[in-house]
């Protein structure tokens, strides 16, 4: 029971806290926010990562320096990419109504090349004019590791009560550097996980088997700057304990990302803030930025980079000690009105991300 409480109320955190509490404050003052990066990897190039393929995106918002506000995304743009050798594409808003401020090139075959320079060009709704600085991507990019995992634990406080928490630590190992540069990293990750529901079955016309994706559940990213290789990087941590999402298979996406050193730079500044609403809840105002405006403030950075992917998987089998699926016994525990909870009983119930009961055809070790 106690078990139900808690996972409840985490999915209740997980999917209802996600946004900063806003208020209306007429003084704020804004901006224009511009989140985008290009790479050497097209959309179907990214399937062989393997994943459901990934299309260049640029996320348009407008902000104020009130904590407290959320970003107001920005329809209706003009937003262009050129290159110095004269070519140019178009980024489209795909969905003004379920999307608004999210723009795509819908190119299946398109990609950065080396050696040449690209710029972003944005002309807002209000005729604001934003231009990036020319980039491009670095020389080279050493070949992307192996994936391990290490055993550890943290400590969280829960209920006011620091406990010990059992996890695993990803760990990619970075090639030699043997160039005599340094390679500047970061890394994203995509979690997705299979989630069976335990009081589904073949019986009924609930849904048993579900995989769940959540871009928030593993928010933050990783960085290095490598100047020999040769070494095991931690990437980021997942709980064993009380963790749904490890109870049958669970696999990230893991991104990694060789870029130049004033992108990285602007990464490393805005880790650092650790802004608990995301990574642009309030624009950065001490950070560096690559766009110019004619009028009004504009924040971020586009960045050019040399892009490799690969998929992780992880199954609780694969710990040296047992840990047993607690969900089946805790489902099937009398715990008054409201329980179980109804993922219980039907996988697409279940609001731990956006779940769909069609198995995705990279699916499996």
């Amino acid at each position: 029971m106690i078990r139900i409480v808690r996972f409840t109320l985490v999915m209740v955190l997980v999917v209802g806290c996600i946004e900063p509490y806003k208020f209306r404050i007429p003084d704020g003052d804004s901006g224009i926010v511009i989140e985008a990066t290009l790479s050497d990897k097209s959309y179907n190039d990214t399937k062989a990562y393997p994943s459901d393929g990934r299309y260049f995106t640029v996320k348009i918002s407008r902000t104020s320096d009130v904590i407290n506000v959320r970003s107001a995304l920005v329809s209706e743009a003009i937003v262009s990419l050129i290159s110095d050798q004269g070519d140019s594409w178009e980024y489209l808003e795909m969905d003004a109504v379920k999307a608004p401020g999210i723009y795509k090139l819908m190119n299946d075959d398109f990609k950065a090349l080396p050696g040449v320079k690209y710029k972003l060009s944005v002309t807002t709704p209000d005729n604001a004019h934003i231009e990036s600085d020319w980039q491009q991507m670095p020389d080279n990019a050493p070949a992307m590791g192996s994936v391990s995992f290490q055993e550890t634990n943290t400590q969280r406080v829960i209920l006011e009560q620091v406990r010990d928490i059992r996890g695993v630590k990803p760990r990619l190992l970075l090639p030699a550097n043997e160039t005599g540069r340094t390679t500047w990293y970061k890394w994203k990750f995509l979690p997705t996980w299979l989630f069976d529901a335990p009081l589904a079955s073949s019986t009924t016309s609930a849904v048993k088997y579900c995989w769940a994706t959540n871009n928030l559940y593993i928010r933050d990213y990783a960085l290095q700057a490598d100047n020999e290789g040769g070494y095991n990087k931690d990437l980021f941590f997942i709980d064993i304990e009380d963790n749904e999402r490890v109870l049958q298979e669970f696999s990230v996406l893991i991104e990694q990302q060789a870029m130049t050193e004033d992108y990285y730079n602007f990464w490393n500044e805005m880790q650092g803030l650790n802004q608990p609403g995301g990574v642009f809840s309030t624009p950065p105002f001490n950070l560096k930025s690559n766009f110019t405006t004619s009028e009004g403030k504009v924040f971020g950075y586009f960045g050019v980079v040399r892009e490799q992917g690969t998929r992780w998987y992880f199954n609780i089998k694969d710990l040296s000690y047992s840990y047993a699926n607690w969900l089946p016994e805790q489902c099937n525990t009398p715990c008054g009105p409201g329980c179980p909870p109804p993922e219980c009983g039907n996988c697409l119930r279940y609001g731990g991300g956006d779940v769909t009961n069609v198995r995705p055809s990279w699916w499996g070790r």
